[in-house]
């Protein structure tokens, strides 16, 4: 048997490198090409400034509470440098973590927070609304308090062990125009987040679209495609359109801003911005 050439050890340990390297700049390339379309679309920012955008997201990085970065759409892309705007907030869960309304307030926005179970409000300058949202007002239902996966347990929910999982508690619903009158809130609201576990449509079914007007919306499907193709068709017919999907919402606007996201309506690709 020839032994091993040192020319050969040579030669695979070039190959190795250079293997590397393009395996390398492919990851990067991904990542910065991702992160240009976020940022593009986050900030409806021109083409320039998006690429200075990802590039910059190598050295630094946009202070965020949201989930995916709702907060910084709304507050860049939606209306940008405004500091009186108003946002209600449905199933808002934590007041800090994943939040995607805490950086309104800091903004100077005033809005609501909706959420029969609120947490970590202390530093929330909102008006808070202790109830689960439903299409029918003063309706007695049964509620799964199951923290940020809180539920109506309409059907109820066979997740957890009964004996061992989150206690069920009867509460009394409210519809949104029920609090947005309490709450005195303004006919033109600038942005909404609908996160109630499976409740989003019905809750919908209890605003009236035609008394308020939303800028723009994002709402959660959790992959229920019969769901989400409701709520796409109860919002649709309301004149909104649906310029993004990502992860587990999907995000609207009026119709009014819709021409703003044009390069973003009906592209599918690896980014997850498929409608379905």
């Amino acid at each position: 048997m020839r032994p091993w050439s040192p020319k050969w050890t040579r030669v695979a340990i070039f190959s190795a490198c250079i293997a590397g390297v393009t395996l390398s700049a492919f990851s990067l390339g991904v990542w910065v090409g991702g992160t240009y379309e976020r940022y593009r679309f986050v900030y409806t920012a021109p083409r320039w400034e998006a690429i200075r955008g990802a590039l910059g997201k190598l050295v630094g990085r946009e202070a965020s509470y949201g989930q995916f970065q709702q907060d910084l759409w709304v507050a860049h892309g939606v209306a940008p440098g405004k500091r009186d705007g108003y946002y209600v907030d449905v199933g808002s869960g934590d007041g800090v973590k994943i939040s995607n309304t805490k950086l309104l307030d800091e903004l100077g926005w005033k809005g609501v927070c909706i959420d029969p179970f609120p947490k970590h409000m202390e530093t929330r300058t909102c008006q808070v609304f202790r109830q689960p949202v439903s299409g029918e007002s003063g309706r007695r239902v049964k509620f799964r308090a199951a923290g940020d996966s809180g539920r109506i347990e309409e059907p109820p929910s066979t997740y957890w062990d009964k004996t061992s999982g989150p206690p069920v508690i009867e509460l009394v619903t409210a519809t949104l125009d029920e609090i947005l009158a309490k709450a005195h809130a303004p006919h033109y609201i600038d942005y909404m987040n609908l996160d109630v576990e499976g409740a989003e449509c019905d809750a919908l079914r209890g605003l009236s679209l035609d008394v308020y007007q939303i800028g723009s919306l994002t709402v959660e499907h959790n992959y229920d495609l019969a769901r989400r193709a409701a709520i796409h068709s109860l919002l649709s017919a309301k004149g909104y359109v649906r310029v993004r999907s990502w992860e587990v919402d999907d995000w609207y606007v009026h119709g009014n801003l819709a021409s703003h996201y044009t390069d973003f309506i009906g592209f599918c690709g690896v980014l997850r911005i498929c409608p379905y």
